[in-house]
């Protein structure tokens, strides 16, 4: 049919496969129900209903989607490291040729879903309560941990986990990822919350660390030698004289740089900022740790700034890619979901490799689906099918 014999050869998803080596680990009838997921990902906008797949699929896969994600005998870890591997080596790859250095980019999201029923017979599994800043109260879903490693303005997804409060803390979590990546090969950094033991598995795995530190931490400045001071309150007893007035992607910061001991790290660099506009009013400071004393203020702060390609990656994997919409509810299943929506954002970045923007290559990636829909008609009548064998491959008989 349509998208088994020509869309999947046409854009080379089953190359991509290939250079993941997912044909190592799945059959080909799983190969083919992947590439119908993704193919559906990408021609329809993803919302996270099956049916979108089925719209797309062979009749014969209406019901063996949902089989594919839930009972399907493969090992989506094997894909997951796979996949991992793949992004460290083009990361690495940049990092090597443009002497730049590597980020571990660490944030995560929450996917809202609807709280079911107490008589809910099936309810998706691993879902409760978390705090949302966004909305600020708590809301009911999956709270997801997310990586990405950047180079050289090269993002990429490295890994994704259902954070689950009974089976591992946060800390405990992202040190374990931490823990997975080789060596950097220039300098290393790790973007994150702040926390004593990311500062240390931070360094234990060779990486340096920058991150956003609260301002209710205490600082020991001179003249709070003893007891110490708190960051904001430290931050209100300077004049806007203490601070520089620096420029960073195009908004203004004053911005004071404090280097000395926390409670429970010593001699470490502590920025803190405010906007422009905003100079000791409520709520507005902003403060940020890096264990490299060596490094400037102003690249201190320039360097966390690469956090935010995090923020990019939620949009669209939400928009595109049904990210707060899936509707699949074993915990095997999601995990499946979240795996393959890494492999499609993956595939849509480096779809064009003159740019590896992910909008870029979905919309490419789409229009290339539509032209092979066209030529599939085409060579259809030349070859004498008959129209209503055509109609019923394109699902409009």
């Amino acid at each position: 049919m349509f998208h088994n014999t020509i869309i999947s050869d046409g854009i080379s998803i089953y190359k991509f496969f290939k250079q993941l080596n997912f044909d190592f680990y799945l059959t080909k009838p799983q190969l083919r129900h992947l590439e119908n997921v993704m193919n559906a990902m990408i021609s329809k906008g993803y919302n996270g209903k099956i049916s979108d797949i089925a719209e797309l699929a062979t009749s014969k896969h209406r019901t063996s989607i949902t089989r594919f994600l839930s009972n399907s005998n493969w090992d989506e870890k094997l894909l997951e490291r796979a996949l991992k591997s793949y992004i460290i080596e083009l990361i690495w790859s940049k990092s090597r040729e443009s002497k730049q250095p590597t980020y571990l980019i660490i944030d995560d999201t929450i996917s809202e879903k609807t709280k079911p029923s107490s008589k809910a017979k099936n309810p998706i599994k691993k879902c409760s309560f978390h705090n949302s800043h966004l909305k600020g109260k708590n809301v009911y879903g999956h709270q997801i941990l997310v990586s990405l490693l950047s180079c050289d303005g090269l993002v990429l997804p490295y890994s994704i986990d259902i954070y689950d409060k009974e089976s591992m803390s946060k800390i405990k979590l992202i040190q374990k990822l931490i823990a997975t990546l080789p060596k950097p090969e220039n300098k290393g950094y790790v973007l994150a919350d702040s926390c004593k033991d990311i500062f240390n598995a931070s360094e234990k795995a060779g990486y340096s660390y920058i991150g956003a530190l609260k301002t209710n931490r205490v600082i020991f400045p001179q003249g709070n030698e003893r007891l110490g001071i708190k960051l904001h309150k430290f931050a209100t007893s300077l004049s806007i004289e203490n601070f520089d007035l620096v420029t960073v992607q195009d908004k203004q910061y004053y911005i004071y740089n404090y280097v000395g001991d926390l409670k429970d790290r010593k001699n470490v660099s502590i920025v803190l900022s405010y906007p422009k506009d905003a100079f000791q009013k409520d709520g507005a400071l902003k403060t940020f740790i890096s264990l490299e004393k060596s490094l400037a203020p102003l690249e201190i702060l320039t360097q966390y700034t690469d956090r935010w390609a995090i923020e990019p990656f939620f949009r669209d994997c939400k928009t595109y890619l049904g990210l707060d919409g899936y509707q699949v509810r074993s915990y095997k299943s999601i995990n499946r979901y979240l795996i393959i929506m890494l492999t499609n954002y993956t595939y849509c970045k480096i779809y064009c490799n003159d740019s590896h923007h992910f909008n870029t290559g979905y919309k490419a990636a789409k229009k290339d689906l539509e032209k092979f829909k066209v030529i599939y008609i085409y060579e259809a009548a030349a070859s004498g099918t008959p129209i209503e064998e055509i109609f019923e491959s394109l699902k409009i008989a």
